[in-house]
């Protein structure tokens, strides 16, 4: 709204498109860095919290695999711990990207929008 508030009419649509363009391309980004930890971080601790014996190549390889162990056992239990933790960091990781969208605000420019001529429309 405050872009709208600012610019001019004619300005209005391509103000709007670059808007979702570095709206799509910061999801791109996002996912692909989401990506890269779950790959990187969930197979590592998989394989640590795993017992002696589990089929890791199975259980990480299958999702089926990994739903088929019964809560409480073992297996079950190092398959969540190992979701917890990699889901974690990825919360923090995004908790301290978004911070900095947080800070941007800073460098907003203050708008009293009811001081604001409302222009006549013409189509």
């Amino acid at each position: 709204m405050t872009v709208k508030a600012v610019s001019t009419q004619q300005d209005i649509p391509a103000i709007l498109t670059m808007e979702s363009m570095v709206a799509s391309v910061g999801g791109s980004i996002g996912s692909t860095i989401a990506a890269a930890m779950w790959t990187g971080i969930f197979p590592v601790k998989l394989q640590q919290y795993l017992p002696a014996g589990a089929p890791f190549a199975e259980i990480y390889g299958d999702m089926t695999k990994r739903a088929s162990y019964p809560p409480g056992t073992p297996t079950w239990d190092a398959i969540n711990q190992a979701y917890g933790d990699t889901q974690k960091l990825m919360l923090i990781t995004s908790t301290g990207l978004y911070a900095i969208t947080w800070g941007s605000v800073i460098f907003w420019e203050g708008i009293n929008v009811k001081n604001i001529q409302q222009k006549e429309f013409i189509f």
